[in-house]
């Protein structure tokens, strides 16, 4: 017959099987044990005791007068925020126009240099276009003289100073000139009009002076040209003194506007080249006096 096991003498209680099994694990050295109320805590039990204070809320306004402090103090602290963040950007934009307005000087300054440089070419070219000229009526009177025995040589050289704008180009793309005065803006447009007709003019004139100066494609040698040819060669050449002519007019007339701007073409210089005489002067002639008379009762001034 089986032996009917022993039976123990005293059950464990019931609850310690509940126990987890790090509660009941043998004890590491220097740890001691302890008992079963802070053994295991629940968490919720946690959460209670670290929980933060609640303050209540601010109470609503109690009266008109607390209600109108407190729209006073929101309205002031909108308006010290935006008053402060109109200081910095007019800082800010303070900043920035004077920094154009430095490149902008350093530019003028850089056509002031090409202005200056630009006037002793047009002089050269002035002597260069009437030397032409006159060699080429020569060869009108004298067809076929030989080049060495003629009282000059064509010269068809030309010198350019073109101006610059690539500050004040990226000036209006940058928006900064809304920044700025529009009576500074307006005088600006009007010095780089100017000094973009001079440049033009000296374009202009350019195309005229290779224009007159093809025959060089074929010969040379004024000797050999035809009386047709000379005509033609003489009315491409008064063209581009005529251009010519135009871009000094545009120099006068930026020295005569803009005083910081160096000397330049002067008026009787301009008078020579078409050899026009002072309206005074003119006066004495009787058919230039008939002439100014019609033209006064027409409205003209002069």
């Amino acid at each position: 017959m089986p032996e009917t096991p022993d039976i123990p003498e005293e059950l464990p209680p019931a609850d310690v099987a509940a126990v987890p099994a790090e509660a009941t694990s043998p004890l590491s050295d220097g740890e001691t044990a302890e008992s079963a109320e802070t053994a295991y805590v629940p968490e919720t039990a946690k959460e209670q005791e670290t929980m933060l204070e609640v303050h209540p809320a601010h109470h609503a306004a109690s009266s008109w007068k607390e209600f109108f402090i407190h729209i006073a103090t929101i309205v002031l602290g909108l308006l010290i925020a935006v008053g402060l963040e109109q200081t910095v950007e007019y800082f800010r934009h303070r900043r920035e126009v004077a920094e154009v307005r430095e490149e902008l000087r350093g530019e003028r300054q850089a056509n002031k240099d090409s202005f200056t440089s630009e006037t002793t070419h047009w002089r050269w070219e002035t002597a260069e276009l009437e030397n032409n000229l006159m060699v080429l009526a020569y060869l009108q009177k004298h067809p076929g003289t030989p080049d060495e025995k003629l009282p000059g040589s064509l010269v068809w050289s030309h010198g350019s100073s073109p101006n610059t704008q690539a500050a004040w180009d990226a000036a209006k793309n940058s928006g900064v000139t809304s920044l700025m005065p529009h009576e500074e803006v307006e005088q600006y447009d009007d010095t780089y009009n100017k000094l973009r007709r001079i440049d033009d003019a000296r374009s202009l004139t350019f195309d005229a002076m290779n224009d007159a100066s093809r025959y060089e494609l074929t010969d040379s040698r004024l000797s050999h040209l035809s009386p047709a040819q000379i005509g033609e060669i003489t009315t491409l050449t008064q063209i581009a003194l005529t251009r010519h002519w135009l871009e000094g007019v545009a120099l006068e007339n930026t020295t005569r506007e803009f005083k910081d701007f160096p000397p330049s073409i002067t008026s009787e210089e301009l008078s020579q080249i078409h050899n026009r005489k002072s309206v005074a002067e003119r006066m004495k002639d009787p058919a230039f006096a008939l002439t100014i008379s019609r033209m006064k009762a027409a409205g003209y001034v002069p």
